[in-house]
């Protein structure tokens, strides 16, 4: 197969996120917690609580 023909066959991209029912959930999680960090203005240092409050949400939410 050319590389025209497998350049169509990929999904088309418009730089938007896919609805989050086709992600998985490591990615919901971390685009959660990329959120968190977001909210609270860059700060580092909180990884792991973000990333721990972004799994209770997104698994909550997963499990109705």
């Amino acid at each position: 197969m050319n590389r025209e023909m497998r350049k169509d066959r990929r999904k088309k991209m418009n730089g938007v996120a896919p609805d989050s029912v086709d992600l998985p959930v490591s990615r919901k999680i971390a685009m959660r917690a990329y959120e968190l960090y977001l909210e609270r203005g860059g700060v580092l240092g909180h990884e792991l609580e973000d990333w721990q409050q972004a799994e209770r949400e997104i698994l909550k939410g997963e499990r109705r």
